[in-house]
């Protein structure tokens, strides 16, 4: 296990935050022009922490619980998460009528694990889904929570990871590139 020391990002996180990598870079064509990246989902994350948008949609989402969070490992920082509470009725009301759940719903907005960190069997991922989940539980002060995330319907490494941490599958579209919904409950008990 790897141990990871977390802290909620600040405005004065806008430049590490600008550093932070997530993705590998888009291989070169021979004639010198970067091609399209192979996995735009990625980066689109990566631009997501980057850009500063993170940090606005934290302070945005804070009256919600709304959260972006910083896991380092060893001082270097490993993982960006940003989790808030669901507040769009238009999808909340459909949701627990499918899913007979009435309790909070949150959302797990984003997930970015630093390229550095990557390719150890998703232990460091796991381990942040792990301590987020506590997280949440805390805001909420440890009701059973319903997690929904979206994922890309072609990332299948995002995908195999929800799935071995218990998530299941809300809706199947089938054209590349829609996002799929994805949901667990989670409770106390749950989280070590």
């Amino acid at each position: 296990m790897i141990e990871l020391s977390w802290r909620v990002a600040t405005k004065a996180d806008r430049l590490l935050l600008q550093r932070f990598t997530c993705v590998e870079p888009a291989r070169k064509l021979p004639s010198g022009r970067v091609a399209p990246h192979h996995r735009r989902w990625e980066q689109e994350v990566q631009t997501w922490f980057r850009s500063g948008d993170a940090l606005a949609d934290a302070n945005d989402d804070a009256a919600y619980g709304g959260r972006l969070l910083l896991g380092f490992a060893a001082g270097d920082l490993a993982v960006c998460v940003s989790h808030a509470r669901l507040r769009n009725p238009g999808v909340e009301t459909p949701l627990r009528c499918q899913l007979g759940f009435d309790g909070p719903i949150r959302v797990l907005k984003a997930v970015g694990v630093a390229c550095s960190y990557r390719g150890a069997g998703g232990q460091v991922a796991d381990q942040a889904l792990d301590d987020i989940f506590a997280d949440m539980l805390a805001e909420e002060e440890g009701q059973p929570i319903l997690v929904i995330g979206r994922i890309d319907s072609r990332n299948k490494p995002s995908e195999r990871f929800v799935a071995r941490n218990q998530f299941e599958l809300i809706d199947d579209l089938p054209s590349d590139g829609q996002l799929r919904n994805w949901f667990t409950i989670i409770e106390a008990d749950d989280v070590d």
